[in-house]
């Protein structure tokens, strides 16, 4: 807890070296995450010495959270002086062992395990019920599909920034010439495919020639190596993911510009909250930065995989906001190939142990929600 350890998949070799592969540090009184299978081995030890085993974890179906804590002798043989924490570092070392104790009530009340500090902010973002398979929801934007592809100079860059940004409900959308005629707004779609997790699929919400504008953009970027990003680490490339990604920013053309408007008419938050914003926008909100990612295309050859992952890490808890991403959208370029799926393999049901598989259709959206 007070200083740095790594994180290693493996074990420790009978000349007491590390055997084990480094995926991850973890910083002091923080919380680190990683996809992993039962009877999979964790040991932590010291950044400059891969010998000294601190403490050993083998993973067991009904146990998701991990505790090494040097101040309690139930977890260690030699306990720390916890009074040796000094004012900064005592009330980070007690949010932990708070949030610790509520977990076990709460998995005790509900059966399943507490993944945020204690106490929590209140939740901001509406979630969509799923309540049964096939439950469908509407929503209706004004964001209607583009349908010809502006001029290379209407398709520059957007420069305006914050509250210029805004468009009050009697405006139309932008370049809205280029858009389905006739059709002030536009129907989508959101069908149940799972309950836990809960995850939609959103028919059309691409439209064909915007699909095709991504592709577009794709073909003057470079792709690079997929990464993971660890909870307190940069993004390393590992097996677990072998694609290759590059990033597109809202503001690189009205399209995409217009593909973030949908998706926050889809998710039924403030547009506002996904670019940077004046301080007279969503003054609740402090922060005045983008909660949203750029947009990620993700390219796969024959072969390649993202291995199962939570698609969420554990913001810091020096973070009064707490951040984690809660949901994601996916969108698919193409249709038609061998495999290509994805999967969720822990969905619950009642019919089949088999992971639910989501096959890519052009244009399509699939929303789920990670927290």
């Amino acid at each position: 807890f007070i200083s740095h350890v790594t994180m290693c998949y493996g074990r420790i070799r009978d000349d007491g070296r590390g055997n084990g592969r480094p995926i991850g540090q973890a910083a002091p009184f923080q919380a680190v995450g990683t996809a992993t299978f039962p009877q999979h081995l964790f040991y932590f030890h010291p950044p400059d010495d891969d010998s000294n085993e601190l403490i050993r974890f083998v993973m067991d179906p009904s146990t998701t959270h991990y505790v090494y804590d040097p101040y309690d002798g139930n977890v260690v043989e030699s306990p720390w002086d916890v009074d040796t924490l000094n004012p900064d570092e005592r009330p980070l070392y007690e949010r932990q062992k708070r949030t610790l104790l509520f977990a076990q009530k709460y998995r005790e009340f509900t059966g399943r395990d507490y993944q945020s500090l204690y106490p929590r902010n209140v939740p901001l973002h509406k979630i969509w019920p799923a309540q049964y398979f096939g439950q469908q929801h509407w929503v209706e934007t004004k964001e209607t599909h583009f349908v010809a592809l502006p001029s290379p100079e209407e398709l520059a860059k957007i420069t305006q920034r914050g509250i210029a940004r805004r468009l009050s409900p009697k405006q139309p959308p932008l370049l809205s010439s280029y858009r389905t005629p006739d059709t002030p707004t536009l129907n989508l779609t959101l069908t149940t495919l799972s309950v836990s997790p809960r995850v939609f699929s959103i028919p059309n919400f691409l439209s064909p020639l915007e699909v095709q504008h991504i592709l577009h953009l794709a073909t003057g970027m470079s792709l690079s190596r997929s990464t993971v990003q660890g909870d307190n680490d940069a993004g390393q490339s590992v097996n677990t993911r072998t694609s290759r990604n590059t990033w597109v920013y809202r503001e690189h053309t009205p399209i995409v510009d217009a593909i973030y408007r949908r998706a926050a008419d889809l998710l039924r938050i403030d547009e506002a909250l996904l670019r940077r914003r004046s301080p007279e926008e969503v003054p609740e909100w402090a922060s005045k930065g983008t909660i949203a990612e750029a947009l990620q295309l993700v390219h796969y050859d024959p072969g390649q995989e993202y291995t199962a992952h939570h698609d969420w890490g554990y913001p810091d808890v020096r973070d009064g906001y707490q951040p984690a991403r809660f949901a994601t959208v996916l969108l698919y370029l193409n249709e038609g190939m061998g495999g290509g799926e994805t999967s969720f393999p822990r969905w619950v049901n009642a019919h089949t142990r088999e992971e639910l598989k989501v096959v890519p259709k052009e244009g399509q959206a699939v929303l789920f929600y990670s927290l």
